[in-house]
C-alpha cells in the first residue's frame, strides 16, 4: 500500500514514509484489494488497489483460426460501456510501420535495400514551419538496409521510404491486411499518425504471423438452441493476401 501514503498539505501532495495501516485504513472501510500470495497456511497477502484514472484495451486472437481468444474493453462495463478494443481509434505510432516496410517489400525492396538516415525536411501548405522529423534518439546513422531501419524503428528512413513507393500503395497494403478505419493521406501516416482499432491492428499482424493469409477476426464459433441444434455457425475463411 506504498502508493495510499501521500496525503494533501496545503493543497500539496507529500509522502509519508511513516505512515501506518492505521493512518490509511480505519475500521469498516470498503477498500478494493487484489489478491498477491496464497501459502500453504491458506494465509491470503493482499495488495491495496484502486480504480485506475486511464482505461485500456486487450485483444488476442489466433492468426491461424481468427479465434479471438481474449477482449478487454476497459475497466468496468457499468462504469463505461465504451469497448475500446473495437470503437476506439487510436494512433498507433511505430506499431504501424510494419505495413510501410511490408508495401516495401511487396514493391520490389529487399531487406538488403540501401536506405539514407539523414536529415529531411518538408514545406506543409498552410504552416509557417517546415516539418522536420527526427529520429527518437535525434541522431542519425546515413545510409542503413531497409532491414536495420524496421529494426531500430527509424523514422526519418521509414517517412523517405513511404515516399517512395508512394503513400497511397502503403495504404493499400493496409487495407489488404484489415485495416478499415480512415487513413490521411501524407507522410505522417508512416510514423502511425492515424486512428486505427486495436481489433483492427492485431488482426493486421496477424497476417505477418500466418504467412501472409487473411483470416477475419471470429468471436462465436457457434450457438446452439437447448437441444443442440445449430442456429448459427462461423467458420474461419482464409484468404491469401501477401506472398509467404
Amino acid at each position: 500500500m506504498l502508493w495510499a501514503r501521500r496525503r494533501l498539505k496545503g493543497g500539496k501532495v507529500y509522502f509519508r514514509s511513516d505512515a501506518t495501516v492505521k493512518d490509511i485504513l480505519s475500521p469498516g472501510d470498503i477498500i478494493l484489494v487484489k489478491v498477491v500470495d496464497i501459502d500453504r497456511r491458506k494465509n491470503v497477502v493482499l495488495s491495496l488497489e484502486q480504480e485506475p484514472l486511464v482505461e485500456g484495451a486487450l485483444v488476442s486472437l489466433d492468426p491461424i483460426t481468427g479465434y479471438v481468444k481474449a477482449m478487454v474493453g476497459g475497466y468496468d462495463f457499468e462504469r463505461s460501456q465504451f469497448n475500446r478494443a473495437i470503437q476506439a481509434r487510436r494512433q498507433p505510432g511505430s506499431a504501424f510501420k510494419p505495413f510501410v516496410y511490408g508495401a516495401a517489400i511487396d514493391a520490389g525492396f529487399t531487406p538488403a535495400t540501401m536506405l539514407d538516415d539523414s536529415p529531411v525536411s518538408y514545406e506543409i501548405p498552410g504552416w509557417k514551419k517546415n516539418w522536420t522529423p527526427e529520429n527518437y534518439d535525434g541522431k542519425f546513422y546515413g545510409p542503413i538496409t531497409l532491414r536495420d531501419g524496421l529494426v531500430y524503428s527509424r523514422n526519418v528512413v521509414t517517412i523517405k521510404l513511404a515516399e517512395q513507393i508512394g503513400i497511397g500503395n502503403v495504404i493499400n497494403f493496409a487495407r489488404k491486411l484489415g485495416i478499415k478505419s480512415k487513413l490521411n493521406r501524407n507522410l505522417s501516416l508512416a510514423l502511425g499518425s492515424s486512428g486505427v482499432s486495436l481489433l483492427e491492428l492485431t488482426s493486421a499482424y496477424g497476417v505477418f504471423a500466418n504467412h501472409g493469409i487473411r483470416i477475419n477476426p471470429i468471436f462465436i464459433k457457434y450457438i446452439t438452441d437447448r437441444e443442440g441444434h445449430v442456429l448459427e455457425s462461423h467458420v474461419p475463411v482464409a484468404r491469401r493476401v501477401l506472398s509467404e
